[in-house]
């Protein structure tokens, strides 16, 4: 009896576990993107203050860029093509932009101490590392250049904006009495071992593995998102694939604005919530097969888009 009574114990226990597991994914996939609890940012981050956006001439760096400027919020904007970054200054009303035009791939000192003297020259509330890139191939078909590229995007440029960035966050947080936020954008590839696209994914599990920390180690002053959204309908999709888990970046931005400060990692919408959900279900074997069928279909579209360019 002693020993059923136990049982019945631990069953309860998990059961309440699971519901507190299932009730934290709905506040922060479905109440949260819907602007229940949603503070004003401008009011938590100050008004009239700076956003550094890198990658923000395209796919979630420009919605971003859209929705902080809806906020009220200055923008520095970042990215290697003036012309793209021109154009979206133009379409930005009511806020003051400044652009920067940098290859984010040349990671020597002279790029980064561009960046950072531009960010020294405004009241810099927010940063957000929007910049990457990927390919889906086998290992051992992807190029030493290119591996030397990916590296350079998605690691050394998070690392090194981060580091640049992060005393100017702290230093606005100290003499305005306002909170900072730091988002760095990474993947749900980070979370997976993901054959196909493996360097990729261990680029933005680099990332997530950085940000988090930064969570506790200044959480008095800093707001931090480790955003890992899944497919958005951006130019670096290869076409492939399924609808059904496609958002466009503009609501990627919006749920990802909703659910900072409230959380230190998301997948974002709800349907990228999901599926890495089902995907943690799935055993290994399987859940790598499909990785491995889906990237190289993937990799076939990029080798066509790139010999037809």
């Amino acid at each position: 009896m002693k020993t059923l009574y136990i049982l019945e114990i631990l069953g309860a226990a998990l059961l309440i576990v699971a519901a507190g597991g299932v009730l934290r994914w709905l506040w922060q996939y479905v109440w949260l993107p819907r602007g229940w609890c949603r503070p004003n940012l401008a009011e938590r981050y100050g008004t009239g203050s700076w956003v550094l956006i890198t990658g923000a001439s395209d796919g979630l760096g420009k919605a971003f860029a859209q929705h902080f400027a809806e906020h009220g919020f200055n923008l520095l904007l970042v990215s290697r093509t003036q012309e793209k970054l021109s154009r979206l200054k133009k379409e930005l009303k009511g806020v003051e932009v400044r652009t920067l035009c940098a290859d984010l791939s040349d990671s020597s000192q002279e790029t980064y101490s561009r960046i950072a003297g531009a960010a020294r020259e405004i009241d810099l509330s927010i940063v957000v590392n929007c910049v990457g890139a990927t390919v889906h191939r086998r290992y051992a078909d992807v190029s030493t250049d290119t591996i030397r590229r990916l590296l350079a995007i998605n690691v050394s440029t998070t690392s090194l904006i981060t580091d640049a960035t992060l005393p100017m966050l702290l230093s606005h947080a100290e003499s305005t009495g306002h909170r900072s936020a730091l988002i760095n954008v990474g993947s749900i590839v980070g979370r997976f071992y993901w054959p196909g696209t493996q360097l990729y994914g261990a680029c933005k599990a680099f990332i997530d593995h950085l940000t988090v920390p930064l969570a506790f180690e200044y959480k008095r002053q800093l707001d931090v998102l480790s955003f890992r959204p899944t497919v958005m309908a951006t130019a670096m999709a290869a076409g492939t694939e399924p609808a059904a888990i496609t958002i466009p970046p503009q609501t990627a931005a919006r749920v990802a604005l909703a659910q900072l400060g409230h959380c230190v990692t998301s997948h974002g919408h709800w349907r990228h919530g999901l599926l890495a959900a089902f995907f943690s279900t799935l055993p290994t074997g399987w859940r790598n097969r499909i990785f491995l069928s889906t990237a190289l279909e993937m990799g076939e579209v990029e080798m066509e888009k790139e010999q037809s360019a």
